[in-house]
């Protein structure tokens, strides 16, 4: 072999090398630059599928605090409100009852009577001869504020109420206990639970602490989509 055509072998092995090299960094994960803090109320839970599928490649999704999140995601406007806010979706809260309660409609003025303890059998609403057990969300919850607001009509919850502690505590008591009553959303109502008042429908948000940046920004941006 002559000097010549070595020399030729070797410059075709060098390009080779290089592309492949190239190749690799082309299909190289890219490093996370960002990590962004999410926080979800339990009403508002279905919504971070999407934030992980939104979630830009350099950046990381965190669960957190309410405190310190980048993003907070809830049902409707909290009161006071004064940093960005954007509206990702919707969802509906129902009233839904354990099926053995025996009703399958509620009239607005029957469910306030029913949550404020002024009905306590379901036979006077129409239903079985079953007493009525209410099941609501700390008065903290996002889910309960726009029930209390809306659907109650500034009425008080009875203090005998038992307290739900997530959405999915709220749906296992209803399906679980016979006669008793609470408030799920249209996505996170489950098959054991029987709707029987469509109340309103309510924005998701998406909240952020400043004018969203970087990843954040991206983020927001597809889940607006």
């Amino acid at each position: 072999m002559s000097k010549d055509q070595r020399r030729l072998i070797l410059r075709s092995l060098c390009s080779l090398t290089a592309i492949f090299l190239a190749a690799c960094g082309t299909n190289s994960p890219q490093a996370v630059s960002q990590v962004v803090k999410v926080h979800a109320t339990s009403a508002a839970s279905p919504w971070l599928k999407n934030v992980y599928d939104c979630a830009p490649s350099s950046a990381a999704v965190s669960l957190s605090d309410p405190a310190s999140a980048d993003i907070s995601i809830r049902l409707s406007q909290p009161a006071g409100l004064n940093t960005p806010a954007f509206q990702i979706g919707s969802d509906e809260i129902l009233v839904v009852v354990n099926p053995q309660a025996g009703v399958s409609t509620l009239s607005a003025s029957q469910v306030r009577d029913l949550f404020a303890g002024q009905i306590t059998s379901w036979k006077d609403a129409g239903g079985g001869n079953v007493p009525v057990q209410v099941w609501v969300f700390d008065s903290g919850e996002d889910i309960q504020q726009v029930f209390d607001q809306v659907d109650m009509a500034g009425r008080l919850v009875t203090s005998q109420a038992r307290l739900a502690v997530s959405a999915q505590n709220m749906a296992d008591a209803i399906g679980n206990n016979p006669g008793s009553i609470g408030i799920l959303t249209r996505r996170l109502k489950t098959n054991n639970t029987q709707e029987v008042f469509g109340g309103v429908s309510v924005p998701v948000l998406a909240i952020t602490k400043s004018e969203p940046q970087g990843a954040v920004k991206q983020l927001i941006a597809c889940l607006q989509k």
